[in-house]
């Protein structure tokens, strides 16, 4: 009879431990993934620094400056002329103040338009509405 409790009490002592190693493992997983994941990081931004650092280099060479102040007729030549995609009087049109409050005025009475139009239906009408957007 005391055999079979030895056993047992052997039994226990060896779940226990291996209890202790597989917790010993995963914690251990979990310290090396964090490692992993950190130095993934530290590489990530090691290269965002590269970039900014080639950015840098780049902006303060005597070509970019250049070729920023020609864009901005400070350092325009006799003969270049400078292209211009869109003309002031385009330009003026939309960054006009009175446009741009009317066009956002034209925005919330459509927005005003469809919340009292989907006010009015029915469920089933309001999810056809909102996942297909068919009234």
């Amino acid at each position: 009879m005391k055999k079979q409790y030895i056993f047992l009490f052997m039994i226990a002592i060896l779940f226990y431990m291996l209890f202790l190693v597989f917790s010993y493992k995963y914690k251990e997983y979990k310290i090396n993934s964090y490692i992993e994941e950190i130095n993934m990081l530290n590489q990530e931004i090691k290269d965002s620094i590269a970039e900014t650092e080639d950015l840098i280099d780049y902006k303060s060479t005597k070509a970019y400056k250049n070729k920023l102040l020609k864009q901005e007729q400070w350092l325009k030549s006799r003969n270049e002329k400078v292209m211009y995609l869109t003309d002031e009087k385009k330009y003026k049109k939309y960054t006009n103040p009175d446009f741009v409050e009317n066009y956002e005025k034209t925005i919330v009475k459509q927005i005003e338009f469809e919340n009292d139009d989907i006010k009015n239906k029915t469920n089933f009408q309001k999810w056809m509405y909102f996942l297909f957007k068919k009234v």
